[in-house]
């Protein structure tokens, strides 16, 4: 009996030195500087994140608290030689809702992390004038989104489908 306790601690040791080299293997890999994990939405579902004063959503991949710094992650699982504007401006929406969420804090840039490169996204005047410029083209031009389908499959996977009016899963 106790070289089967023996074998399963023996066990449990190795998988804890393999969980810790798959993290640090993980970390350089996506460039994620050393600090703590405040927001992660890859493994399980994270809470949508809010700007109340832009009226903006988003749920970023991760965010990492170092100091004074908060850096948001987005992976894509595309290939790309360059940030593609839709994603630039996606993480800008994140930079406006950190920057409410942690007005103490610095949000200096982003990293954007496509399947074979990364990019890093510096928080500008430019890139958050342009998410509120195209913000208020949006909500001007079209009002309430309107849904684009019938598939109740696509409303239950859907992460806004607690505050969605049109949702056929209710």
């Amino acid at each position: 009996m106790s070289i089967l306790i023996l074998l399963l601690l023996v066990l449990i040791f190795a998988l804890a030195v393999w969980m810790i080299y798959r993290s640090f293997k993980t970390s350089v890999r996506y460039s994620i500087p050393k600090g703590t994990q405040i927001y992660g939405d890859l493994i399980s579902e994270g809470k949508i994140l809010r700007s109340n004063r832009y009226a903006l959503t988003g749920k970023p991949d991760k965010v990492v608290m170092s100091g004074r710094q908060v850096i948001p992650y987005e992976y894509k699982t595309t290939d790309a030689d360059r940030p593609r504007e839709g994603h630039m401006l996606q993480m800008g929406v994140y930079f406006i809702i950190l920057e409410e969420m942690y007005p103490d804090k610095i949000i200096p840039y982003g990293v954007l992390r496509y399947r074979e490169q990364a990019f890093r996204i510096d928080n500008t005047p430019r890139i958050k004038s342009a998410v509120l410029e195209i913000a208020n083209q949006i909500r001007g031009n079209y009002g309430v989104p309107v849904r684009n389908h019938t598939s109740s499959g696509k409303c239950f996977k859907c992460s806004f489908k607690d505050g969605c009016v049109q949702s056929l899963i209710r």
